[in-house]
Formats: structure tokens, C-alpha cells, sequence
């Protein structure tokens, strides 16, 4: 889809000019030549403004008070005069998210549109998230929960760093966006990345972006994750399977708050906090040596770890009824669970978390006929849960477990990646789960 682009100034070369030059790059472009039309252009929802201050009728300082006033967001990139920096932070703290002094190159302007159309779709994708059906805000019913959430909140207040440590699927991403929806900073980027998921080749691009030439392929400028970040919150998934060649380079964001892209030469310096995220033991491994030790003290300086669903039971029945509520929703129905459903599902002991929960449920609503979730629309796992004597469940759980990795291994013609996503599984829990059952050899 393209990225839809405002462009607002009275000088009428200026905008013909910049409106040939993002309409032959893809963009959607709209134009305004005063405040007042600008006001009127912003109700078709670009992704990005690009801003000048001096206009007739509404300067742009009055457009973004009157944004701000009104709630719109959206990303403004504000152009300036030159001799006129005083004014261009004065827009900044009327909401202007960047901005570049005139004369300026025309490939500095592409960049900082490029940044701010991707801000705008994060932030998007972080309201879709609290929509109904998706991660929306912790649940908490039990104490142990309901502790953890209040020491999460005091942290948020802060710039402090935090580790969020626990096994796979308890809901680390979702703390980790409550923490940055509770800070001073929830009006900019979440950026999430998943440190195991990205090729160690890629990841440093990933993260700290590349320049135009630094390696074959790279055939125009990367700003990186962090970078995207600015202002903002960076999410480190899995921040235990970052390689080893990253980890020095992280520790400096993480002291200096600087870093040079791939091939760059120049230093950027960002104003990003870190919430980072691991399943691992990373005391242990730093113990020995497997992670840098000081890169581990700087990520937990607030470390939280998330209990797994077993061990907060009473998390069950509100997660469940929120999930097929939400799912409903989707649906266009009004979902319910039955009391024999909620019994089947509080019962069961969720080794996969939250997020087995999750997709069970999701399961659940597209395959039932009716209006409300009965044991025979659970897994059936979760139906023979506490009907069989433990040594019975539990191997019938085990062979049925194994059943489902081998079907989906078969079906995806022996990818990890793609059998990982099939079962909604990280792929590092499924390659946990492969060694487990014995079943490296089926890859």
C-alpha cells in the first residue's frame, strides 16, 4: 500500500517540485499552500506531513497546536528558514516530530520521510494491537501478576532499562508495550525485533542500518531499528541469541547512546530506552561467558520475570474470556465460554503459556458452530486434561505433541521457520521441542 504523503508550503515551486519528486517514488501525494488547507488535508489520514512554518492564514505553529488540540496524530516533519532554529523548537514542542532547515538536501527530506512513514505505521500496528483480538493490556488476577504490574509501572516511569526474563509465550512482548504505552514516551515508536530471527549476517543492518554501498546489495541507505526508535521505546526479543560481534556495539547504544550505520563514518546519537526480552538464563550465561557480562548488567537494570501460566492460574479464566471475546468480534459474533469449557481449560497445565492459550482459542471460534465455546471446540489435549489418571495424561499428551510436530514438519516440507509459524511456536521452542521428541532427524 502506498504511504500517503501531505506536503504543505506557499511557495508554489517548492511544492510542485517536492510533489514530482515523492510521487516518482511511490508515494500518495496531497498539497496545501496555507494553515487552513492543511487543516482540511489532514482528515484523509497521511502517514506523513511535511510542514513549512511560514504560512498564510495559519502559520504551521498554529496548525500543530490546533492538531494537538483536536487529537490528531499523525507525523509532522517541519521545514524552516534559515536563522529561524528558535521557531523550529518551538514546533517541536508543539508536536513536530522533526525538522530540517533550509536550504536542505533533497535526500536528507527522503530520508526523514522515510523514518516518519514508518513511525506512523508502528504506531498504527500498536493500536491494532490493543484492538479487540490482540495483545490490548496485561490481565491480571493473581497477586503474583498484579505485583509484577505495579513494579512494571514504576519502572516505565523512568528511562531505566528493563530486562523481562521467562519462558517462551508468557507475555513478555505485551509487558514490554504496556511499559512503553505507561512511559513519558508513549507517543512515539514501539519498534520491536526478534534478535533470533534475524540471519546474523542481516542483524547488524538490522539494527544499527546501513549506508548506500557498504555491501553488495546495498543499493540505497538503511536507517535501522534503532534508529527508528528515537524518541521512542526499542523492543530486543530473544536479546540472548544476539551474536556475539553485536553485543559490544549494543553496550555502547547502551552507554553512549550512539552508533555509525554499516559503512558510515558519521556517529548518530539517539534517544531510545530498551526494553529487552529473554528465555534464557542470561545470569548463567554470563557466568560462563557465553554473553558479555557488562552488556548483561546494562539490560537488567530492572529485571522482571514473567511467571508461567501455570503458576498463575487464576489468569486463566479472564485471559480466556478476553481472547474469545476479541476473536468474536472479529467474526462479527458474541462469543461466549461455557462452564464446562472454562473448567476443561483452567485444568490444563499450558506448557507453551499465554500464547498456546491464545491460539487455541483463536482455533476454538473459527471451528464452533454456535455462540459458545463447549469442551468438544478445545484441543484434545485440554478435553482428556483431567479426565485420565496423570501417568495416562500425560503420555497421551506427549504422543499427541509429537503427532503435531511431525504433521507439521511433513506439511511444510521439513522448514522449521515455516512449522514454527504453522503451530504459532518461536522457532527457537521449536527446535527445543525437535530435540526433545527426537525429532532433528525429520528436518
Amino acid at each position: 500500500m502506498k504511504a500517503r504523503l501531505l506536503i504543505v508550503d506557499d511557495d508554489v515551486h517548492i511544492l510542485a517540485a517536492l510533489r514530482e519528486r515523492f510521487l516518482a517514488r511511490g508515494y500518495q501525494v496531497d498539497t496545501a499552500g496555507d494553515g487552513d488547507a492543511a487543516l482540511r488535508s489532514v482528515r484523509q489520514q497521511p502517514d506523513a506531513v511535511i510542514l513549512d512554518l511560514q504560512l498564510p492564514r495559519r502559520d504551521g505553529i498554529a496548525v500543530l497546536e490546533r492538531l494537538r488540540e483536536d487529537g490528531v496524530e499523525t507525523t509532522v516533519i517541519v521545514i524552516t528558514a534559515h536563522g529561524s532554529v528558535a521557531k523550529a523548537v518551538e514546533a517541536m514542542k508543539a508536536g513536530a516530530w522533526d525538522f530540517l532547515e533550509k536550504p536542505f538536501e533533497a535526500a536528507r527530506l527522503e530520508e526523514a520521510v522515510g523514518r516518519a512513514v514508518e513511525r506512523s505505521r508502528l504506531r498504527r500496528r500498536d493500536r491494532a494491537a490493543a484492538a479487540p483480538g490482540g495483545t490490548g493490556e496485561p490481565i491480571a488476577k493473581s497477586v503474583v501478576m498484579q505485583e509484577l504490574l505495579a513494579t512494571a509501572r514504576k519502572a516505565a516511569a523512568s528511562d531505566a532499562t528493563v530486562l523481562l526474563c521467562g519462558e517462551s509465550g508468557t507475555g513478555k512482548e505485551v509487558l514490554a508495550q504496556a511499559v512503553h504505552r505507561w512511559s513519558p514516551r508513549a507517543h512515539e515508536a514501539f519498534v520491536a525485533t526478534n534478535c533470533a530471527a534475524v540471519a546474523e549476517t542481516l542483524a547488524e543492518s538490522e539494527l544499527f542500518g546501513h549506508e548506500r554501498g557498504a555491501f553488495t546489495g546495498a543499493d540505497k541507505r538503511q536507517v535501522g531499528r534503532i534508529e527508528l526508535a528515537h524518541r521512542g521505546t526499542l523492543f530486543l526479543d530473544e536479546v540472548g541469541e544476539l551474536p556475539a560481534t553485536l553485543q559490544s556495539k549494543l553496550l555502547r547504544v547502551l552507554q553512549e547512546r550512539a552508533f555509525e550505520r554499516v559503512g558510515g563514518r558519521d556517529t548518530i546519537h539517539v534517544d531510545t530506552r530498551i526494553v529487552a526480552a529473554t528465555n534464557r538464563d542470561l545470569a548463567a550465561a554470563a557466568a560462563a561467558g557465553t554473553f558479555r557480562e557488562d552488556l548483561y548488567y546494562r539490560l537488567a537494570v530492572i529485571p522482571l520475570t514473567v511467571p508461567p501460566l501455570r503458576e498463575r492460574r487464576e489468569d486463566i479464566e479472564p485471559l480466556a474470556r478476553a481472547f474469545v471475546a476479541g476473536f468474536g468480534a472479529r467474526a462479527g459474533r458474541a462469543m461466549t465460554i461455557d462452564g464446562e469449557a472454562m473448567r476443561r481449560l483452567c485444568a490444563y497445565r499450558w506448557p507453551g503459556n499465554v500464547r498456546e492459550l491464545r491460539n487455541a482459542l483463536e482455533r476454538a471460534v473459527v471451528l464452533c458452530e454456535g455462540d459458545a465455546l463447549s469442551a468438544d471446540d478445545l484441543p484434545p489435549e485440554v478435553i482428556v486434561a483431567d479426565e485420565l489418571p496423570p501417568a495416562g495424561f500425560h503420555a497421551q499428551a506427549e504422543a499427541y505433541r509429537r503427532r503435531l510436530l511431525v504433521e507439521a514438519l511433513q506439511r511444510c516440507g521439513g522448514s522449521r521457520t515455516k512449522a514454527a509459524e504453522l503451530l504459532g511456536l518461536q522457532r527457537t521452542y521449536l527446535a527445543r521441542m525437535l530435540r526433545q521428541y527426537g525429532l532433528l532427524d525429520q528436518v
